[in-house]
């Protein structure tokens, strides 16, 4: 069952074409070349965006949908693009078609999708058309996100609640975020959450502007719309005195995060989307939820993805069928030189906690045990090769078992 939207086209403000150049892409799921360095192109990155997406949300609505009795969940892509890609990949909108599909004897998942390029949202329309199964409720809206975000929300209802914002700029404002994650909800719970692309480029790009000797009308224009998207002018002092672009990025997106935290009560996660060296992030994901299963999940997820990701940017050397001597492919070895890496430090993590506590308690502690070095990289099976190292050695109990890891109750066998 559709419900569809306004099908006349609508100019895009010059406020709204200044964020798409910002964020170096047209809109939609293009390919856009650029030597920004933080540019990655809209179809690369979201090799990230998408794994991620395809283990996280079947969680989600595997679990906030099994205590309601309709066993209805919703969920909501405010910058949904075409769909696919040129070349037929498919796009966020069409991985959540088939989870649509594929849990419909389980769970009941209504979307609600908005795209403002006319070009776009008529084959996203399509595409939607052909892939959503029968019976399925669905609704696409052609305009811009502000304008249909209260109405996806109303959508919803008192079902459990995904928004994804993929945005092509700056994105919806504080307030607007704020007030998904605070909405009211008959029920057990907000079973609210919001995974948000912090496009880096878009605000490295716009913090230049505060150094401009004489900004243009556009410019003073453009800061203005990002002083409502991050809640304030607080950010210009941190990009002013960061060292970095790359470290005011992630420092503005930390304290966006902690303000959306005090108006909301919601724990985040910012999830680092790494270049090809794996050294700096390109990109950076906010999730936010008010459940400790979130924070453990999303964590899953972006190590999955971030796994994904580095196959991505590492294709095996091309040989020709001539070449005497075949080029050897590094990336095997050097991943599991990585992976090896990880459980060291892990390991090291909870000895410290072992030593200082008596005692390891997840998923409360899973922050300190995976520490800076592995969040969002490591995951659930390094956690576990570190602990049996700790068990085999005999000074933890329980041995952990690979099920119910996330609840694990360990401590310190005493000698």
């Amino acid at each position: 069952m559709t419900l569809d939207g306004d099908l006349t086209d609508q100019n895009i403000a010059s406020a709204e074409s200044e964020d798409y150049a910002l964020s170096g892409e047209a809109g939609g799921e293009e390919i856009v070349g650029s030597a920004d360095p933080f540019f990655v192109s809209k179809k690369a990155a979201a090799v990230f965006k998408h794994k991620l997406l395809k283990t996280y949300f079947p969680k989600f609505a595997g679990k906030t949908a099994s205590t309601e009795a309709d066993r209805r969940l919703a969920y909501v892509d405010t910058h949904a693009g075409r769909g696919s890609y040129e070349d037929g990949t498919s796009g966020s909108p069409l991985l959540v078609a088939q989870d649509v599909a594929g849990m419909q004897q389980l769970r009941r998942i209504d979307c609600y999708f908005i795209e403002a390029r006319k070009s776009n949202y008529d084959h996203l329309h399509q595409i939607l058309e052909n892939a959503m199964p029968e019976g399925a409720v669905w609704s696409a809206r052609h305009g811009k996100a502000s304008d249909y975000i209260e109405d996806a929300v109303s959508f919803a209802g008192d079902a459990p609640l995904f928004m994804f914002i993929d945005p092509y700029g700056l994105g919806p404002t504080f307030d607007e975020v704020a007030g998904v994650l605070n909405r009211p909800r008959r029920g057990y719970g907000s079973k609210t959450e919001v995974l948000l692309n912090f496009i880096a480029m878009a605000f490295g790009r716009a913090g230049a502007y505060i150094r401009s000797p004489a900004p243009t009308r556009q410019q003073v224009t453009t800061l203005g719309h990002l002083d409502e998207v991050l809640g304030g002018g607080w950010w210009r002092e941190v990009y002013l005195s960061a060292d970095s672009v790359a470290a005011a990025v992630k420092e503005i997106a930390e304290g966006y995060a902690e303000r959306i935290r005090a108006n909301t009560g919601c724990g985040w996660t910012l999830v680092p989307v790494k270049d090809r060296a794996h050294k700096q992030p390109v990109y950076w994901l906010l999730h936010f939820t008010r459940h400790q299963d979130g924070i453990w999940e999303i964590r899953e997820a972006a190590a999955q993805a971030a796994a994904a990701w580095r196959v991505h940017c590492n294709p095996p050397p091309q040989s020709d069928d001539n070449d005497l001597f075949p080029q050897e492919d590094p990336f095997p070895a050097e991943e599991a030189a990585r992976q090896a890496g990880w459980i060291d430090a892990i390991e090291r993590n909870a000895r410290d906690l072992l030593s200082s506590r008596g005692r390891i308690s997840l998923p409360t502690d899973a922050e300190a045990l995976f520490g800076p070095a592995t969040f969002g990289q490591a995951w659930k099976k390094h956690l576990r090769g570190a602990l049996a190292r700790l068990h085999q050695e005999g000074i933890l109990a329980p041995r952990p078992l690979s099920q119910g890891l996330e609840k694990y109750q360990g401590h310190l066998v005493q000698p």
